[in-house]
């Protein structure tokens, strides 16, 4: 039996056991999976701060208004699955080379499992573990937003701006535990085979892990730290109804693919952006004293396109080589919100508001002209995402006219948590705007 080791190359079985189990689920290496729903929530959620959350005001007849929006995006390192469980990265992304995952993938595993059962009653073999690759990654958006806008007439705004992104990741390969060498130590170097079992077994996972990389023609996986832009967006903002304590809005957002999309030889790319698409929100407010109650609910929709993707040959090619890449076309899935929030003016100044909103995106679809197997391109990529928002804004218009004020302007802060979904990341957003009128 123990010379039935001679048969298995081990150190290649590793690699192959790697690539398997560490890309066998979309999920375990996309470290932004929500990449749609990223791009949507930092695209134009609220072009024109009010002074309200979910506010239906629009700008005077030919006021124009500058603004900036600048907000951190962190948590991105822990991610609903695809039954809705909360989970951080790392533990996704780990892969434990244990004698039942080694098994299940090579029989003559057990070969060795045996011979080393045999050495004393502690049944070695069963213990046998090479120890836990883990994938340890940290990423961070941060963003800076240049907005413009200038009230049409009474009824209609117009905006256009395009967020600056920067992105950071720290990500290592790293190996921890495993007992071969303890093991080794106990059942002695008498047996040749036994030995060169023993040493082909004895490798870096994480090196192994790389090379399996390099191989397949991906960039090298490391720390990440580049600026880019986002889709430029387009903001249409009608007052369609005004009453005295009721008003209505119908906003479009239009987005141009001006921000990079997802790079085939790039794991661990952003891609969040490269989009055309048409967002449609409808916004009611109800005012009651003090308070101000909002609801909106909204469509995106994305144009199909043509991108290049690494077509997988089959379920088990969760890898694909270098020579899969086609350029394909896509339809991204639609994505439909919903959302209500409650503000309440503390002052003529100063504003605090709490919200909630819930988005849902579709499935995308893929098609291509060398028959391969574009549908597993579309696994993972229905997603659903539940935020809870707070905010504050304080406003100096009332003080400018009445003279105590430099600057008619608005500064406003947002907080957001993704408390909800699934295939996607668990998202808090900071957000601080400063908006002036002139």
């Amino acid at each position: 039996m123990v010379r039935m080791l001679s048969r298995l190359n081990l150190k290649s079985f590793v690699r192959s056991c790697w690539r398997r189990v560490a890309f066998e689920r979309p999920e375990n290496f996309s470290f932004l999976s929500g990449k749609f729903l990223v791009a949507a929530l930092l695209s134009a959620s609220a072009w024109v701060p009010a002074w309200a959350m979910d506010s239906t005001q629009v700008l005077p007849v030919s006021v124009n208004s500058p603004s900036i929006r600048m907000g951190v995006v962190s948590g991105l390192g822990m991610k609903f699955t695809g039954s809705g469980e909360l989970m951080t990265l790392n533990d996704l992304n780990s892969v434990e080379f244990d004698v039942k995952m080694l098994s299940q993938f090579e029989p003559r595993v057990r070969d060795l499992v045996g011979v080393l059962n045999q050495f004393g009653a502690q049944r070695f073999g069963d213990e046998l573990h090479l120890g836990t690759l883990r994938v340890n990654t940290s990423p961070e958006v941060r963003y800076l937003a240049p907005v413009y806008a200038r009230g049409v007439n009474e009824k209609w705004t117009l905006a256009i701006g395009m967020p600056v992104l920067t992105y950071t990741n720290r990500l290592r390969l790293e190996q921890t535990g495993g007992n071969l060498q303890a093991i080794r130590d106990q059942v002695g170097t008498g047996s040749a085979e036994l030995n060169t079992a023993f040493e082909q077994l004895n490798i870096n996972l994480a090196n192994a892990a790389h090379a399996e990389i390099a191989k397949k023609g991906y960039k090298p996986l490391g720390d990440r730290a580049e600026t880019l832009y986002g889709d430029m967006q387009l903001a249409s903002l009608y007052q369609f109804l005004k009453r005295e304590a009721f008003s209505a809005q119908l906003k479009t957002i239009v987005s141009l693919p001006t921000g990079e999309g997802n790079d085939p030889d790039d794991l661990a790319d952003l891609g969040a952006y490269g989009y055309t698409a048409v967002e449609n929100q409808l916004l009611a407010n109800l005012r009651r004293g003090r308070a101000l109650f909002a609801v909106k609910g909204g469509y995106r929709y994305v144009l199909p396109d043509r991108v290049m993707r690494r077509v997988p040959r089959d379920e088990g090619d969760s890898l694909p080589d270098a020579d899969t890449k086609e350029r394909v076309q896509r339809a991204t899935g639609g994505t439909a919100f919903v959302g209500a929030a409650s503000s309440y003016e503390i002052s003529e100044a100063l504003n605090v508001a709490i919200g909630y909103e819930h988005a849902m995106k579709s499935a995308d679809t893929y098609a291509g002209r060398e028959g391969r197997r574009y549908d597993l391109l579309e696994r993972e990529t229905a997603s659903q995402v539940g935020r809870m928002r707070l905010g504050m804004s304080y406003s100096s218009v009332s003080a400018f006219f009445a003279g105590t004020a430099l600057l008619p302007a608005v500064v406003a802060y947002e907080f957001s948590d993704t408390i909800s979904g699934f295939n996607t990341e668990r998202m808090s957003v900071h957000e601080l705007w400063l908006q002036i009128f002139f």
